[in-house]
């Protein structure tokens, strides 16, 4: 078992998974080696993006390295195919990917930030009967309430949002 960080406990209070803990925990770029394993499989959850480095100063003053919360039905096709290979490996490939073209081949603000504040990925997967996006609605909703905004990486106001 993997504990949960404080970082995240922060605003998901203290029991949040005290006895399960983290389903997996890794930096975004040892996916540059082909023979890593991050341990994450293709189950519906959440996952946390945060910066090791370096802290956000948010709405109301307080600190989190927190950059992205996200959910996806099959966790490792979104984060190894969609966030690794189409998109931060081409940004530290080169850091102008995307600049001055058009609007469609801008970079989300996410990728930015995962590229110069450094990007370690905690996972959740669902438990029993959970709806992925619903888990990621209570960890924004979560975040908002003890930082008065969404993290910097997310664009989307999808939080609050229930899929039946």
């Amino acid at each position: 078992m993997k504990r949960v960080p404080k970082y995240i406990k922060k605003f998901m209070g203290m029991d949040f998974r005290s006895v399960e803990g983290m389903d997996a925990s890794f930096e975004l770029s040892d996916f540059i080696n082909p023979d890593f394993n991050c341990g994450v499989e293709n189950r519906p959850g959440c996952y946390i993006i945060s910066s090791p480095n370096r802290e956000i100063e948010y709405a109301n003053g307080k600190k989190s390295p927190i950059l992205y919360i996200g959910c996806s039905d099959k966790l490792y096709r979104r984060l190894h195919d969609e966030h690794y290979n189409k998109h931060y490996r081409l940004l530290k490939e080169n850091k102008d990917w995307g600049i001055h073209k058009n609007y469609v081949t801008m970079m989300s603000d996410k990728y930015q930030y995962m590229l110069y504040y450094g990007c370690h990925v905690d996972v959740f997967y669902c438990k029993g009967v959970q709806i992925a996006k619903n888990f990621e609605s209570t960890l924004l909703a979560n975040f908002y309430d003890t930082y008065r905004c969404t993290p910097v990486g997310n664009a989307a106001r999808s939080f609050r949002v229930e899929r039946q």
